[in-house]
């Protein structure tokens, strides 16, 4: 059962980036903070520790 605090979480979240979350959107959004938070965990464990910033893709750049 979502806890009156995640919702606050989430509400926090969509004030942040100028969203608007339905009331009944919540648990869904929810469900989907957690598989974020499990991914992030899994990306935690590995402990690489990148000192390269990824390329970044410039479109036309090699034309």
């Amino acid at each position: 059962m979502p806890t009156d605090d995640a919702f606050r979480e989430i509400d926090a979240a969509a004030a942040t980036l100028g969203l608007k979350i339905a009331p009944e959107w919540k648990p869904n959004v929810l469900m989907f903070f957690e598989v974020a938070r499990g991914m992030a965990k899994m990306i935690d464990a590995t402990e690489t520790i990148t000192t390269e910033a990824a390329p970044v893709f410039t479109p036309g750049a090699g034309q």
